[in-house]
């Protein structure tokens, strides 16, 4: 389940020094992902397994710097009962608060994890309009029954909207908006386009664009938090 491991980090954990655990495998195709090494069977095959005992060991290590554990990918919940395993693992044994990144697709996992309290934080990417879901293959119906589960969490949770060109325009932030309704806490992210799935993509929006996109948000979700991340 687990390929990648960092001891420390200052920025997957909203208000933590975390350490991160990536896990492979992905249902998405996203066109701007750039973790290639863990979405690709071609690639995540050259990568070792690394063992949860392993990862318990080193988060005990480092508990007096790090205050908590991400989980990200690929996509974490597709490993199902052994995410929520692992998760327990974590808790229990390294006494750590745990942030789980996700695109969505599972709300079965996400209802799980909060209604018996194993989750403390839920980062979850928005990708697109409902129309446009199948371009990253995904089923909006699930995007939107997680959507309406983090509502009931919306303290400790965050949606992420990347602004990508070619899924998000103003047209699709319009579109989007009604499901972020009751959400408190909205990141909008840059997309990197040094190392994507795809070959050729378009342009970041310049920061005119993306300080449009900003302040459209503030505008329409005015109790919202409204997060530039670059």
């Amino acid at each position: 389940m687990i390929k990648g491991f960092r001891g420390t980090s200052l920025v997957d954990y909203p208000g933590k020094i975390c350490a991160v655990v990536y896990t492979y495998k992905c249902n998405f195709r996203c066109p701007y992902c750039y973790n290639l090494e863990l979405i690709l069977p071609e690639e995540y095959h050259k990568l070792e397994n690394i063992s949860e005992d392993w990862i318990i060991e080193e988060l005990i290590k480092r508990k007096g710097f790090i205050k908590g554990l991400a989980i990200t990918g690929g996509e974490p919940t597709i490993w199902n009962k052994k995410l929520v395993h692992f998760i327990e693992r974590v808790k229990f044994e390294a006494d750590l608060s745990v942030k789980l990144d996700t695109n969505g697709s599972n709300p079965e996992i996400l209802k799980y994890l909060i209604e018996n309290k194993i989750i403390d934080f839920i980062a979850m990417d928005f990708k697109t309009s409902p129309e446009k879901y199948k371009l990253v293959g995904g089923d909006f119906k699930k995007i939107e029954e997680s959507l309406e589960i983090l509502k009931s969490f919306t303290d400790n949770s965050e949606i992420r909207i990347t602004l990508y060109p070619d899924l998000v325009s103003m047209e699709d932030l319009e579109k989007m908006l009604p499901y972020l309704q009751g959400i408190k806490h909205i990141a909008l992210q840059k997309y990197l386009s040094e190392k994507t799935y795809i070959s050729n993509p378009p342009l970041p929006y310049s920061q005119e664009i993306y300080d449009k996109f900003y302040f459209y948000l503030k505008e329409k979700l005015p109790s919202a938090e409204i997060i530039k991340r670059y």
